[in-house]
């Protein structure tokens, strides 16, 4: 199958770029002799979850039970998933999981972690748990090392539960200190750490100047996209996927319309949505649900209408979920054809 053939619009994934992409951060993460953990929510395919970890990974993270669960069944193993387990149907679920494959899950309040173990004494399952520590972000994890050391405590005797260390996102030259003061604390506690898990594409290489991690967690980094460009992590030439998209309205010179908006690319950052390739100077100043509106006035030649064209799309991850398939290309030959297999499980 050609290129061209495929219809649009849709995701086109350079595979030579993608492997390379992988080989770059595998080599740099076994240069820090820091574990490799990959997280596949960026994709969301387990085939590429699978040459992650033939590359060298130790695991893969999740961030829903639902990717979880298509990970496990297709015979992936060592599973970090981070988020916060709420509810009864979610931890029936989570005790299932921990049955069927190497699963730890993360937590940041007793709450959480009381009823995580609640169910799985209920089923005689052990969960493994790591400790989260809020990082300079602030989205989830307890706000200081005191109370993580005091979570950890709880954690650690709590029936059901398996204290193996303690999370962090992201993680970075700038969570450096806080990081060795967790782990003093740990150790003064007695408490495991066999795990201190950091993350994050964009401070991926700062990672070295993390003593005492053991692992790092990175998404992005096997397609980037525009915000990694924007963030100095990434060229254009890095961008191993891109969407697809044929004009489709040429009705003034200025301005050409694309088969795709909202439902196509990610509305995560500012405009231009993306990065259009092929056609330079051409720039997608709107969405609506199915158009992409480009200003094409800075743009010699200028695309016409049946002219496809490519764009690094702003937020690779969320456009990914919004397509059930990745094609995957060796120059203008398709080779591989996914399903986006964990496409819209966020429960």
């Amino acid at each position: 199958m050609h290129i061209d053939d495929i219809d649009t619009p849709a995701l086109v994934l350079d595979l030579d770029v993608c492997e390379r992409n992988i080989r770059r951060f595998q080599r740099t993460f076994d240069e820090y002799g820091v574990g490799f953990r990959p997280h596949i929510k960026t994709h969301k395919i387990p085939e590429l979850a699978r040459w992650q970890v033939d590359a060298g990974a130790i695991g893969i993270t999740c961030q829903k039970l639902g990717e979880v669960e298509v990970m496990a069944n297709a015979g992936l193993d060592n599973i970090l998933l981070y988020f916060n387990i709420v509810g009864e149907p979610k931890l029936e679920r989570l005790c299932r999981l921990s049955q069927e494959c190497d699963l730890t899950v993360t937590a940041d309040s007793p709450i959480v972690t009381d009823a995580i173990g609640a169910v799985a004494v209920r089923r005689g399952v052990v969960v493994n748990v790591l400790a989260e520590l809020n990082s300079f972000i602030d989205r989830t994890g307890v706000p200081s090392v005191s109370e993580l050391v005091d979570l950890a405590k709880h954690i650690d005797r709590t029936p059901g539960l398996n204290l193996r260390g303690m999370a962090t996102y992201p993680t970075g030259r700038q969570s450096a200190d806080r990081i060795a003061e967790a782990i003093r604390a740990f150790d003064q506690a007695g408490l495991n750490r066999e795990i201190v898990s950091g993350g994050g594409t964009p401070t991926a290489f700062e990672a070295e100047a993390v003593n005492g991690l053991t692992e790092h967690r990175a998404g992005t980094y096997i397609f980037m996209d525009r915000q990694c460009i924007d963030r100095g992590v990434a060229t254009e030439a890095d961008c191993a996927l891109q969407v697809l998209t044929t004009v489709v309205s040429n009705p003034v010179r200025e301005r050409a319309v694309i088969d795709g908006g909202t439902k196509t690319f990610s509305a995560d950052g500012d405009m231009p949505r993306g990065i259009v390739l092929d056609f330079p100077g051409a720039e997608i100043y709107q969405t609506n649900e199915e158009h992409g509106f480009l200003d094409i006035g800075n743009c010699d030649p200028r695309p016409s209408i049946g002219d496809r064209i490519r764009v690094i799309p702003n937020h690779v991850c969320v456009t990914v979920n919004l397509h059930n398939q990745v094609y995957g290309c060796r120059g203008n030959e398709v080779e591989r054809v996914w399903p986006v297999a964990a496409r819209g499980l966020v429960q």
